[in-house]
């Protein structure tokens, strides 16, 4: 009999110690993973597109470098419609555009990712005596119907106008913006305007010509100033990031980053986008000139 209960106490005392040695371990939950590091990358990386963009991927890219050191990111200035057919075509794995995909860049394969906000000024030649024009006066100074400034209230002097070249990001958004807009799908420009290949040139132009008018990003105001060009009031709102934001000011646009097909964990382009929507990559675009997304 006492031989009995001793084997039932060390059964029990047994079975104790597995539940106490099993409530002291550490247990993993099934949906817990090890933590993932950091992706490296190696290898060269072609990316291109917009001109007005240039500035947000070339600094974006600098401080990219220094999370992947061993990648080798390169950023062509070839203009949005370039750009986009390049990540068609694969000459370049990723691009950034400066206007909306087009249906059928979208159906070729193209997948923008919108990166940021950006309008776009009208700036003049600093003696042709307007500081304002209406949506609708823009449209058609371009356009060519109005061909003296005396026509909008400045002097009498002929209209010179400055336009970006057809593969440009910011030719389109002005042509889907202003010309469209108003004067609708069949609106044409003025055949003998000035065409340039860059932002940069249209500041240059419009500073040093007489009687010119032309548009440029946001990010460029602080360069129109320093050449001695002015921006104008659209239908009296002043371009700010505030009116932009508000969606107040008429001349605004959604600017991307643009891929073959959608973003696939694991790769440089998914890491580098999402280095740019991070908190570090808006605060890039902002330094930019550009304004980072609400």
């Amino acid at each position: 009999m006492r031989k009995r209960v001793w084997a039932t106490v060390l059964m029990l005392l047994l079975a104790l110690g597995v539940m106490v040695f099993t409530g002291c371990a550490p247990v993993q939950q099934e949906n817990e993973q090890p933590g993932e590091q950091p992706a490296e990358f190696t290898g060269t990386y072609n990316f291109g597109g917009s001109t007005a963009l240039e500035p947000i991927f070339t600094s974006a890219i600098e401080a990219f470098a220094d999370l992947h050191p061993e990648a080798r990111v390169s950023y062509d200035a070839t203009g949005s419609t370039i750009g986009i057919q390049g990540v068609i075509d694969g000459v370049y794995s990723l691009a950034g555009a400066s206007r909306d995909i087009r249906e059928e860049e979208i159906t070729a394969g193209a997948f923008g990712i919108q990166i940021a906000l950006d309008s776009l000024a009208v700036i003049v030649h600093g003696e042709v005596g307007v500081d304002r024009l209406t949506l609708e006066q823009v449209a058609r100074i371009f356009s060519g119907e109005i061909q003296n400034w005396s026509e909008v209230g400045g002097a009498d002097a002929p209209i010179v106008v400055v336009n970006r070249d057809e593969a440009s990001g910011t030719f389109g958004a002005f042509e889907d913006l202003v010309m469209e807009e108003v004067l609708g799908d069949d609106a044409e420009f003025r055949a003998d305007a000035m065409v340039v290949a860059s932002a940069g040139e249209v500041v240059t132009k419009v500073a040093g010509t007489p009687g010119t008018i032309g548009y440029v990003g946001f990010g460029h105001l602080d360069r129109v100033r320093e050449a001695g060009a002015q921006y104008v009031l659209v239908d009296d709102i002043e371009m700010t990031m505030e009116t932009v934001m508000a969606g107040e000011y008429p001349i605004s646009r959604r600017v991307y980053a643009v891929h073959n097909g959608e973003l696939v964990d694991g790769t440089l382009e998914k890491a580098f986008v999402e280095f740019l929507l991070s908190d570090e990559g808006q605060s890039i675009i902002e330094e930019e000139g550009f304004i980072r997304l609400p």
